[in-house]
């Protein structure tokens, strides 16, 4: 016991005289610094030999410690694709959803119709303060399009753009379902006393069948007042129009390139002015607004931050798991362990249609010329055997000079 006493103070002594010391672990991702703009680039095998240059270079120093760590299996994929599965499946019921999400809106929208009091305006701090424009929601819906446009045209050129969709259809069919929610519990005058509603139904008309077809033609028309189809009123709490900008402008500034400065504020910019412009056109009352700019950011970041930190999904101290969405989160995101990277390639790319094409050309030149000889072709019976000069797989011997 005495001897490895003194043998671990003799080793202590060594290692303070020696100066301080500190660990390197690799086994991670040394060719490039690991961000969110880049995929991660392969791991180092236990033989390759660059580890060793960058300890030549100074990586380590006198006193360090090299400890390898062996990363499992799922860590080592280097296909970006399987490091971020696409899930197409996933994808594909998440739009289904928005869609269904959608289209129950329009069909509570069609229930509260019925419901809207008829009495002025409430008292709004915002619109006492602005001048009405009528014009502004039609000019807001313009600009909406716009950033809706842009926002598709990014997901289409991401390279992981089913993850991106699915997260897009994900968030958007939970803020329309709770907009169901709350435009049926609480029904509020009409903003705009110039606005024209469409008349309420009475009597025999006042059947479920007459409002799924009045919804049906706010469908038609996307439910905008540019279509020419909403015509129907008490959809204020809380507002669709801005779910649509400031999504819009969270996942544009989220997954198009950091440097796109110009891009982000331009995105903000848009939203911020369309949701002004509707306050000033009486399309909303202020309260739908912000409500609606909560809910969009608050669920916005909550997914975006357990997506990229799976490490907090487990926590006990999580109490975000309580949340009603939360198995859902689980469902889609249950695969992604790590940050989304922000890179694109092309959704179309022009050499897979072109490898494509070049088959169907040679084949196309192959039939018109027949099919080519073979000596194993077999024969059918009663017909004799083609005469060829030469088979196709044989060329022609020289003939050797005659002796006369």
């Amino acid at each position: 016991m005495a001897d490895a006493e003194e043998g671990r103070a003799t080793g202590a002594a060594a290692a303070d005289a020696a100066g301080p010391s500190r660990r390197l672990c690799t086994g991670g991702y040394v060719n490039e610094e690991y961000s969110s703009d880049s995929d991660e680039s392969p791991l180092i095998d236990a033989g390759n030999t660059s580890l060793d240059d960058d300890l030549d270079d100074g990586l380590a120093r006198d006193g360090d410690e090299i400890v390898r760590i062996r990363m499992p299996e799922e860590e080592r994929r280097g296909d970006p694709h399987q490091r971020y599965p696409k899930e197409r499946g996933k994808t594909i019921m998440a739009v289904a959803m928005l869609i269904c999400a959608g289209v129950s809106n329009v069909i509570v929208l069609s229930v509260v119709h019925e419901k809207v009091p008829d009495q002025p305006p409430l008292p709004d701090f915002i619109f006492s303060l602005t001048p009405y424009y009528p014009y502004g929601l039609n000019i807001t819906e313009y600009i909406m399009l716009s950033s809706f446009g842009a926002m598709a045209l990014l997901i289409l050129f991401h390279r992981h753009r089913w993850i991106v969709l699915r997260r897009l259809a994900t968030i958007g069919s939970l803020l329309y379902f709770f907009r169901c929610v709350t435009m049926y519990v609480t029904q509020v005058p009409v903003a705009d006393p110039n606005w024209k509603c469409s008349p309420k139904l009475h009597g025999e008309n006042a059947t479920f069948a007459n409002v799924l077809l009045r919804a049906l033609s706010v469908v038609t028309g996307l439910g905008l007042n540019i279509g020419g189809k909403h015509t129907l009123c008490g959809d204020y709490i809380y507002s669709g129009h801005t779910i649509v900008l400031v999504t819009s402008a969270l996942f544009i500034s989220q997954y198009s390139p950091r440097h796109w400065y110009i891009v982000h504020y331009l995105s903000w910019l848009m939203a911020l002015t369309g949701m002004f412009l509707l306050i000033m056109s009486r399309g909303h009352y202020t309260i739908d607004v912000i409500i609606s700019y909560v809910m969009c950011t608050r669920l916005f970041y909550m997914y975006h931050t357990f997506a990229a930190m799976p490490g907090l999904r487990i926590s006990h101290h999580n109490h975000h798991r309580k949340e009603i969405w939360w198995r859902l989160f689980e469902f889609m995101e249950g695969r992604s362990l790590r940050p989304l990277p922000r890179r694109y390639d092309n959704p179309f790319p022009l050499r897979a249609f072109i490898a494509l094409l070049r088959p169907s050309a040679a084949s196309a030149d192959h039939r018109d010329d027949g099919p080519p000889p073979s000596a194993s072709t077999p024969l059918l019976p009663g017909h004799p055997p083609p005469e060829y000069d030469t088979l196709p797989h044989q060329q022609p011997q020289p003939q050797a000079p005659s002796i006369s």
